[in-house]
């Protein structure tokens, strides 16, 4: 196998391995999104609790989707390829000491 068929292999492989986080991920989305809606619509007589609890849920709802977002950018960049992430998966350095044994 060569340098550049295992990196394909394995950074396609690490590429599946976010897409089923991502789906992982979303399925939390529906929960969240409830939570967050439910404390935006709730009348609270206090008003910092319903400050904290809107802002804990806006603040974890914004992860979640950053968290979607930024692992779907990593999955396509590994699944198209590229120099850079041959040289991310298998480095040189590593394939040259490989030859020498």
């Amino acid at each position: 196998m060569s340098r550049k068929e295992a990196a394909v292999l394995a950074s396609r492989t690490l590429a599946l391995l976010l897409v089923v986080w991502v789906l992982t991920e979303v399925s939390y989305l529906p929960e969240y999104m409830h939570s967050f809606v439910h404390h935006l619509r709730q009348e609270s007589v206090l008003a910092t609790a319903h400050s904290y609890l809107y802002w804990y849920y806006l603040l974890r709802l914004g992860s979640l989707v950053v968290r979607l977002v930024g692992y779907s950018l990593a999955a396509r960049w590994l699944f198209k390829g590229g120099p850079k992430v041959v040289e991310l998966v298998v480095p040189s350095v590593c394939s040259e000491d490989i030859a020498q044994n």
